[in-house]
This record gives structure tokens, sequence and C-alpha cells, in this order.
């Protein structure tokens, strides 16, 4: 049920998807502010979301990295990268990015709403900064746990990398439903058990790309499987590697 998802539309190339998790995001959100408000939030919401995972995108792009499309779902949204970038750093460089273009967003919107007393263009920076900063959090899938990951790549293999960012990223979903519960903020406690699945996910998906890449200490290559042929020399067969 929470796999479906629907096509809006194409940016700069990408094809962009919303996924029905990201649906029943925008209605928690627009229920619990209401009237106008909530439609004028959920509709900054969705445009600075789609910016940040652009940003992703377009440097993902950039550094060689392969994007099938931009999906947009409970935590946010994902550039859909179907290969792995070529480095530790790129990783890095891939996931700074979208908090980056909405710290910008922020920093535009804060500015400049203070300077024209507009609070619609204040809440895009509101919005905005929210965003950079939950995104930041070292828990995957967020962008800070992908860039935690990418560090410990430098000590260790991905798949372990991943099982201890996973901790992590366990850890603060712990910390969300015991804080969401103590004060009230069902909000917060309702993205803890997404969190805690969202790890397990993350666990598979590295056991898979281990699979197909290797790590050689400067990056990411992929395995190639050996390639063999049988032929008949002499009477007798022989196997040859191409």
């Amino acid at each position: 049920m929470f796999d479906k998802r629907w096509r809006i539309g194409t940016l700069l190339g990408f094809p962009v998807e919303i996924n029905l998790t990201f649906l029943l995001l925008l209605g928690v959100v627009f229920i619990w502010l209401g009237g106008v408000a909530g439609l004028v939030v959920v509709g900054i919401a969705f445009g600075s979301v789609l910016l940040h995972e652009l940003g992703h995108a377009v440097v993902a792009r950039r550094l060689g990295v392969n994007v099938s499309g931009i999906e947009l779902h409970f935590f946010g949204g994902a550039a859909k990268m179907i290969e792995m970038p070529r480095s530790a750093n790129h990783e890095i460089a891939i996931a700074v990015a979208g908090p980056l273009v909405s710290l910008v967003l922020a920093g535009l919107g804060l500015g400049l709403g203070a300077i024209t007393g507009s609070w619609l263009v204040s809440i895009v920076g509101w919005i905005n900064l929210t965003i950079a900063l939950f995104n930041l959090i070292p828990a995957l899938p967020m962008d800070g746990g992908r860039i935690l990951r990418a560090l410990l790549t430098r000590r260790m293999d991905f798949v372990r990398a991943t099982d201890v960012s996973v901790l992590v990223a366990r850890v603060v979903a712990i910390g969300f439903a015991v804080v969401g519960l103590a004060t009230g903020m069902f909000q917060l406690a309702l993205l803890a058990p997404f969190l805690w699945l969202m790890g397990s996910a993350e666990k598979q998906l590295a056991r898979n790309l281990a699979h197909r890449y290797a790590y050689n200490g400067d990056g990411y290559v992929t395995r190639h499987e050996r390639r063999y042929v049988i032929r008949q020399r002499n009477g007798r067969l022989v196997i040859e590697l191409l």
C-alpha cells in the first residue's frame, strides 16, 4: 500500500513522483494547521522539498551518478540514484547538496521576510530551515545519516558502516518516541516507527549493493563477473577466462 506512487511531471530532466506517504504527511500538516494557513504551508512545503531533492539530483548528475528520478515520500523525498557514488567524498557532496539548497532558501526567506515584513516570505524561510535541520540529523535515511555513513566508510566497509548508521538512526527513533509521547508531540512520535523500518530497508539495500560494488580504498567500483568460454583443443575441453 505505502509503495503506491504517481508521476506528476519532469523537472530539469528528472521524472518526479509522489509517494502515498508524502500525501499522508501533507494531510497531517493540513489537519494540524487547518484553513488557509494549512494550504499555504502545504504548498510551500511541497515546493521546498522538491527543490531540496533537486539539489541532490543535480549534484549527483554532475558527479557522474545516474539518477532515475525524484520521489517525494514521508521523510521528504529522495533522488533515486541507480548506482553508487564513486567515492565517500562524492557521497558527502551529494548528501550535503539538499540541506545546502534548503539553508540558502531559509536565509533568503528569513532575510527578505524581516526586511519586507511579509509573513508569507518568512514562512518560506522557517519551513526550509526546518527541512535543512531535520535532514541533517545523523540517522539514515536522512542526509545526515548518509554523511555519517560516508565518513565511516573511511574506516570500515560499506555494509558495516550502514549497520552502524542504522543503529544510530534507531537510537534517534527511540528518542523521538520518548520525547513525543512525554511532551504530547505525537507528530514526532509518529516518525519513530517509520525511521526504524527505513533503517531495515537501508541495511538490506546495503547488502544488495555490496554484491554489485566493491570499495577499493579510493572509491566504489563495479564488481564485474568473470566470464569464461569452453573450447576444444587437441581433443580436450579447456576453460578459458575472457
